[in-house]
């Protein structure tokens, strides 16, 4: 098969060390690993190929992939060579379910060709991996709690639930709690610069980073029709911020007596479930 020219892409026999395919020149990797999936592949066994003329033998061609994603040899074939091209997510998709290619190389593919993860949850819904599992409730010195992309609280800890005890509630949502609550006005301090503006700016990565999320949208509507304060900052602030990791915040809370505690918030992402956020709380010394 052609290589692409020098501006669009690299040779599929693109080498720099005798021979030896470098992975790190563009699109060789990818490319290779496609006609090594494609190869694999019985095109006997396929049933969407029976019937066609000639009858495929073994070996599954760049013809019948196209065949099976609904598009031109060429537009296969320039995925398959490492051309630059603007692939859609659901072409991408096809592409994986016609060469059978597992999770882990599903997501190899959309990495190497778009940058980003395939859509979709990694785990079933509502369904947390045992070992975030674990590792919430063995976190037994802080408190702790899941949430998801709309900061619904999934899960938390003893002492999460002893300090807070806003996420024992049905429903509970940390958006929600912070910025529309009365007793978060009073267990927040500075409420206005520390909590309302932080979660604010956070709400308006979320809100455009994922515009057709409906949850994300129906939370922000809520937030501002709820509360004169926070339609007020929305419109004059044009801060973003993606976390809190490390932010800083001042309570006084009643299992603590009312007495005011500095706390900072650790934000992390579950390598089996990115779509949530792991949040743990530590105290800070005087």
């Amino acid at each position: 098969m052609a290589g692409a020219s020098a501006g669009g892409g690299m040779s599929n026999g693109g080498t720099s060390n005798g021979g030896i395919p470098d992975p790190a020149e563009d699109g060789e990797s990818i490319s290779r690993l496609l006609r090594a999936w494609r190869a694999r592949v019985d095109a006997r066994t396929v049933p969407e190929l029976r019937g066609v003329h000639p009858r495929p033998g073994r070996l599954l061609s760049q013809r019948h992939v196209a065949r099976l994603t609904g598009v031109s040899e060429g537009w296969y074939r320039a995925l398959e060579a490492g051309r630059r091209q603007d692939f859609s997510e659901s072409f991408l998709l096809r592409v994986a379910a016609a060469l059978r290619l597992s999770e882990a190389e599903t997501l190899t593919l959309f990495l190497a060709v778009c940058g980003r993860r395939p859509p979709g949850s990694p785990c079933p819904a509502g369904e947390l991996p045992q070992g975030v599992k674990d590792l919430l409730v063995q976190q037994t010195t802080y408190p702790a709690y899941l949430s998801d992309n709309a900061w619904n609280v999934v899960a938390s800890n003893r002492l999460m639930g002893e300090w807070f005890p806003w996420v024992l509630r049905p429903g509970a949502n940390l958006m929600r709690w912070a910025l529309l609550h009365p007793e978060a006005r009073e267990q927040m301090l500075d409420w206005g610069n520390s909590c309302a503006r932080a979660y604010l700016a956070m709400l308006r990565v979320a809100a455009n980073s994922n515009p057709a999320d409906a949850g994300l949208r129906a939370l922000v509507r809520e937030v501002l029709d709820s509360d004169a304060d926070c339609r007020r900052i929305w419109a004059e602030e044009h801060d973003v911020v993606e976390h809190r990791d490390g932010h800083v915040f001042r309570l006084r809370l009643p299992y603590h007596g009312y007495a005011e505690i500095r706390v900072t918030s650790h934000v992390l992402l579950p390598i089996q479930r990115p779509d949530l956020r792991f949040v743990f709380i530590t105290p800070l010394a005087d």
